[in-house]
């Protein structure tokens, strides 16, 4: 299971109806992944950085193409 099945899950277990996790879920993943970001860098992302990562995720892109975006 990926992550985004065990966080349907538990807000489901948790009582949420299908509406707020459907409305929460995609804002709950960019934020993970956006964490992914700052591992895969290694270090604190600046305020520019992490709205340029913001943006590259709502356009879709993959945590690797934002990583590789940041590294040049």
């Amino acid at each position: 299971m990926d992550a985004e099945t065990y966080l349907r899950a538990a807000l489901r277990e948790a009582g949420y109806g299908a509406d707020a996790i459907g409305s929460a879920l995609p804002q709950i993943m960019r934020i993970l992944k956006a964490e992914d970001v700052r591992i895969e860098v290694g270090r604190t992302l600046s305020r520019k950085e992490r709205d340029y990562v913001r943006v590259q995720l709502e356009l879709g892109l993959d945590v690797s193409e934002i990583v590789a975006g940041l590294k040049r």
